[in-house]
């Protein structure tokens, strides 16, 4: 009796022990830019929600989306955020990667982008900008929506497009004057108009400024329950950020690159209530510009592109 009493205690802890090791939490390195749209990320970290969907997730800061793809490249990490091009280049340099949600995208009163003028210069349109420089990051999501911006709001062929990936030394040399033009991402928008820059044309309603969360597909092949616990985590986040604007201000602040002259006036980003994936006509048309400027050689389809199965 003592023997079967004894067996039915070890097979006892042996479920239980079993049961630990099938809920042990699923590891993920994630990697992130210190940017306002990047927020869920944080916030779901913060707060929780991915523990709570049982993930053992490393949010990895990078400062730069170069330093971010070289990462996913060489396996340092299993997915990222970012913008919309980025993706669709490494998996075009030969990386199989898979865009699973849009997390942020303009709307028709919010901006991503804008091409602003120095107070110096004068310029007061598009249309002045004929002769002058503008200063960019080319083969980028940058440079495709200055060439939009340029082209819709009749912009001059005749405006040369100068390659100033350092984000910081653009908007410097703006405000100083030494550059009449350049196109930032927000917050340096507001910042730079607040410092009597000129916004001649911005990204609002365009449909290709969106961040996307992107993994790379052999860690999708053997994590596909992690990867939807961790969009779900994300959609908590965007409901949370609704529902506490103050706390998710202090949190934007914290990880976020916000000028200080505006962390307590600008506003908290609107996140999606529910995320969805990008259009197959948006991806057409980014796929079409980057192989139209030769940035990408390899025929990309929309399947092979984006999966929308790992969504809540």
């Amino acid at each position: 009796m003592k023997a079967i009493k004894t067996t039915i205690i070890a097979l006892a802890c042996a479920l239980l022990m079993g049961s630990h090791r099938a809920a042990a939490a699923e590891e993920m390195q994630f990697g992130v830019l210190p940017v306002l749209q990047a927020l869920p990320i944080f916030v779901a970290a913060e707060q929780g929600f991915f523990e709570q969907a049982g993930l053992e997730l490393e949010v990895v800061p990078f400062q730069s989306a170069a330093e971010k793809d070289i990462a996913l490249k060489a396996g340092a990490i299993d997915g990222y955020f970012g913008d919309l091009f980025t993706p669709l280049v490494v998996e075009g340099n030969g990386l199989d990667i898979a865009i699973v949600a849009t997390n942020y995208r303009t709307g028709a009163d919010t901006r991503m982008f804008a091409v602003l003028a120095s107070k110096q210069c004068g310029i007061t349109d598009v249309a002045g900008l004929k002769g002058h420089d503008v200063g960019i990051s080319t083969a980028s999501v940058i440079d495709y929506v200055t060439q939009q911006l340029l082209g819709k709001g009749g912009g001059p062929a005749d405006v040369e497009l100068l390659d100033m990936k350092n984000i910081g030394l653009r908007m410097q040399m703006l405000m100083s004057g030494e550059l009449d033009a350049a196109t930032l991402p927000e917050p340096l928008v507001t910042a730079a108009e607040k410092g009597g820059a000129v916004v001649l044309a911005d990204d609002t309603g365009m449909l290709v400024s969106q961040t996307v969360l992107v993994f790379r597909q052999d860690y999708l092949d053997g994590n596909a329950g992690a990867v939807k616990g961790f969009l779900a985590a994300v959609d908590e986040a965007n409901k949370w950020i609704s529902e506490h604007p103050a706390e998710a201000r202090e949190l934007m602040i914290k990880h976020t690159r916000l000028p200080e002259p505006l962390q307590q006036v600008f506003p908290v980003p609107v996140f999606p209530a529910k995320m969805d994936v990008p259009s197959s006509t948006t991806i057409a048309e980014v796929v079409a510009w980057l192989k139209a400027e030769g940035i990408v050689k390899k025929d990309l389809t929309y399947t092979g592109l984006v999966n929308g199965d790992y969504l809540p």
